[in-house]
């Protein structure tokens, strides 16, 4: 079982002491984790050079007003900039439409994508997308922190038994909730209206920091279990001969 539960992180623009936080502790513990990146920084290129426990992807933002590109093969070839080597993405919003992610396949070298969210959902499986040209793996994912806040009866504990279901049970973390650890969005939004995220430092964030169950007490515990059991896996160690190229 312990096999089936895999790390992943949306970097989402947060500043590097985040960043740096949260890849320690992976770091200390052993534990392999997939980042999916969005700019350029000093934390982020010590990511990316720890390729022994860490896999960087990309996390290409198509959203009106994108600070990566007026249009999708902009902010493909802006990200793909940033993580050459990437072959795995997960975007910004969850955008996503074939074209798109052929596009992304054939024009940019991505092999999977981790961008269908399925909450909560058993027996997930990888499986692949075929069209035209692209061979895309897709990997649906399972759980999300900033989404979980928004649920009537959120999970934060690894005990809860509506995560001991059959299948893939892919998480996306944030480095940003982690250190605040709320359980509720509105923090992280009142915060965002008072200075920009990249700006944020720990005195600032500091009072605001949650004590509680949160998604840094869902984070430890996952690390906890994953250094105990088998280290983790990366994404792309989830797809056959870590490509998607035609049989």
């Amino acid at each position: 079982m312990g096999n089936n539960f895999i790390i992943t992180l949306d970097i989402d623009w947060a500043p590097d002491w985040m960043i740096e936080y949260v890849a320690n502790i992976l770091i200390e513990k052993g534990v392999k984790a997939t980042w999916f990146i969005t700019h350029a920084s000093p934390a982020i290129e010590v990511i990316q050079q720890r390729s022994d426990i860490f896999e960087s992807g990309i996390h290409p933002n198509c959203m009106p007003g994108s600070t990566h590109g007026s249009n999708e093969d902009e902010v493909l070839r802006h990200v793909k900039k940033l993580v050459p080597d990437a072959i795995s993405m997960r975007t910004h919003g969850l955008y996503q439409s074939t074209r798109f992610l052929a596009k992304a396949a054939v024009d940019h070298g991505i092999s999977v994508d981790v961008s269908l969210f399925l909450p909560k959902t058993s027996n997930l499986v990888e499986h692949r997308l075929n069209w035209q040209d692209a061979r895309l793996w897709r990997i649906p994912y399972f759980w999300e922190d900033d989404i979980e806040m928004f649920e009537d009866d959120p999970i934060w504990a690894m005990s809860d038994p509506r995560l001991q279901v059959p299948g893939l049970k892919v998480f996306d973390f944030h480095p940003t909730y982690l250190c605040l650890n709320t359980d509720t969005f509105n923090v992280y939004e009142k915060l965002k209206k008072e200075k920009p995220l990249p700006t944020w430092d720990l005195d600032f964030v500091r009072p605001h920091i949650g004590d509680g169950p949160g998604p840094k007490t869902m984070f430890l515990e996952l690390v906890d279990h994953l250094a105990s059991s088998t280290g983790g896996r990366w994404i792309k160690e989830l797809i056959p001969n870590k490509t998607a190229k035609r049989d």
